[in-house]
């Protein structure tokens, strides 16, 4: 869970320092990739029963929330 939820915080912030709108959008994808791989993370996760629905709802409907918002700065810079 670390790296691609580190990765993906990381990522955002080379994407907001770039110097052009190819190069930000490039660091946005990948920074959605990682956002992507944290939901697959916390589904498997759920799915494992590691932790309670209580605990992984809200940390699932906030990486959808980051991820629905990614998207949208992608499809703006086009």
């Amino acid at each position: 869970m670390i790296r691609p939820t580190c990765s993906a915080a990381l990522n955002f912030g080379e994407a907001m320092g770039a110097g052009t709108e190819k190069d930000k959008v490039n660091k946005l994808r990948i920074c959605l990739k990682e956002l992507r791989e944290s939901l697959r993370n916390l589904n498997i996760q759920t799915k494992a029963k590691l932790y309670s629905e209580e605990i992984m709802n809200p940390l699932k409907k906030e990486n959808d929330e980051l991820i629905r918002i990614i998207v949208t700065l992608i499809k703006n810079l086009r």
